[in-house]
């Protein structure tokens, strides 16, 4: 017999990620509650919007066509909107029923001769150009970022797309991360280049075609998310999940199939020097697979870097959706781990900060990245009475004190929080989270928003369709 938890992670699968987003605006969003004056601005997500194409269902949550979301929020009301974003794969899946380029872990049916000249000949790209996991602005663009190079420029009224960008010449030989750092006028980012000797290298990408600042010889690069940065420092954070790249040129699996978990290699992390490109000390540690760094920064001769680590790479398989389906399911757990690296002993130790489950996390960016008096990291969580199924609460961290605040309603399954703080913000967590709910029991979402330092609810915009699960936004403040 089944469990109460277990039907409702059943109903959060099939309303949740088993659907394809349905497209619509709406003014004037019921709202329950009353948004904060000062709270005025565009929240836009990015995420999966399509996991069931016409002929066939995708394999993995990383696979989907992205969608984009938007909460337009004006003197306490709300307007949505939601698009499709409109790259060569999305439109080649409408238009078959199928796929024409390789997901992340679900490829075309292609012959290995197809595979082979689609990976030789830049001008026969296998890869895909999806851009489905996080937005930003650079410069003056508006952009949804994935994995891929192939970057896509949108309108911020219509989410229709403009074009595509390249900021890294010879893209299809390369992965990148959706997550760069800025700092100024700049925007880096980390790609790995794949060949016969493999790079990371880290790019200015907010001047297109410029040269790598850095770039560090590897034989087998590892799967990399997102990377680390100082105020001098970039931080490369490499688990032992490892392709060997002839195997991507073969490509015989998808894209990720192709990576091992070697755990008797243990993790390798690159401190280099932010102004000379230079490798600035090398650190091996205990093996640990890791999707997004948290926060870093300078103290003494120390890099003090906070990053959501699990003990192996298992919460990959965990996202495969014939997993996410079972009602019995379970995510691996991954919790805030600090690292403490000695520039001059050249050691590194390690430490659990919090037992909270956490993924997708984030901080005040703007105003507390790379700085020692952050504090505070928001995420979504399994609550400790409820871990089987998918992430159902939100949790708040301390990283001072390892205390954990947690937000949680049966039946919904919040998105990533978006930190904003209040007018009069003094530390980082005087503000509000933005997070777009599931909700099992209404079969429909909501825009949240929480008072951070209560973690209690301040407001909801309430949806009458629901929103596909997704991935990163951000709120951006009317001018």
């Amino acid at each position: 017999m089944e469990s109460a938890n277990s039907n409702r992670s059943n109903s959060f699968f099939e309303l949740g990620l088993n659907r394809n987003q349905k497209i619509y605006s709406l003014n004037d969003v019921p709202v329950l509650g009353k948004i904060p004056d000062w709270l005025n601005g565009t929240f836009i997500r990015n995420g999966p919007g399509m996991l069931n194409l016409k002929n066939r269902r995708l394999n993995h949550w990383f696979d989907a066509m992205g969608a984009l979301h938007k909460f337009e929020i004006r003197d306490g009301k709300v307007d949505y909107s939601c698009n499709f974003l409109e790259c060569d794969s999305y439109q080649a899946a409408i238009g078959t029923g199928d796929l024409k380029f390789s997901e992340f872990a679900t490829d075309p049916c292609k012959s290995i001769f197809k595979k082979v000249q689609s990976y030789v000949f830049p001008s026969l790209p296998n890869m895909t150009d999806n851009p489905k996991i996080s937005v930003t602005k650079i410069g003056e663009k508006w952009m949804a970022l994935g994995e891929t190079p192939m970057q896509l420029e949108f309108d911020s009224k219509t989410l229709q797309k403009i074009g595509v960008s390249e900021p890294v010449p010879g893209a299809f030989s390369y992965k990148t991360t959706a997550h760069p750092h800025f700092d100024k006028q700049h925007a880096f980012n980390l790609v790995v280049k794949f060949g016969m000797i493999s790079y990371y290298q880290i790019y200015d990408v907010a001047n297109p075609g410029s040269k790598p600042l850095a770039s560090i010889p590897v034989k087998k690069p590892a799967y990399i998310h997102g990377f680390g940065m100082t105020k001098n420092y970039f931080i490369i954070t490499a688990g032992p999940l490892v392709v060997v790249p002839i195997e991507l040129l073969f490509w015989k699996r998808p894209y990720i199939e192709n990576h091992k978990w070697r755990p008797q290699d243990g993790a390798s992390l690159w401190v280099i020097n932010k102004n000379n490109g230079k490798v600035k000390a090398y650190y091996q540690t205990d093996p640990f697979f890791c999707f997004h760094h948290v926060n870093a920064w300078e103290e003494g001769n120390e890099i003090v870097m906070d990053i959501n680590a699990y003990d192996d790479a298992s919460i990959i398989q965990n996202y495969y959706l014939r997993e996410l389906e079972k009602p019995d399911s379970e995510l691996s757990i991954g919790t805030i781990r600090r690292f403490r690296l000695n520039l001059t002993t050249k050691k590194a130790k390690s430490e659990i900060l919090s037992n909270a489950c956490i993924e997708l996390p984030r901080i005040d960016y703007n105003r507390y990245n790379t700085e020692s008096n952050y504090q505070f990291t928001y995420g979504v969580s399994l609550h400790p009475q409820q871990r089987q199924g998918f992430y159902n609460s939100l949790v708040k961290i301390n990283t001072k004190t390892g205390e954990n605040t947690y937000w949680f309603q049966e039946g919904c399954y919040p998105g990533e929080p978006v930190f904003y703080p209040s007018p009069k913000s003094k530390s980082d967590q005087e503000g509000i989270l933005l997070s777009i709910v599931v909700d099992t029991e209404s079969s429909n979402s909501f825009l949240l928003i929480l008072d951070a330092i209560t973690m209690l609810e301040i407001a909801r915009a309430e949806l009458p369709e629901p929103v596909v699960y997704g991935f990163h936004g951000e709120f951006f403040p009317s001018a």
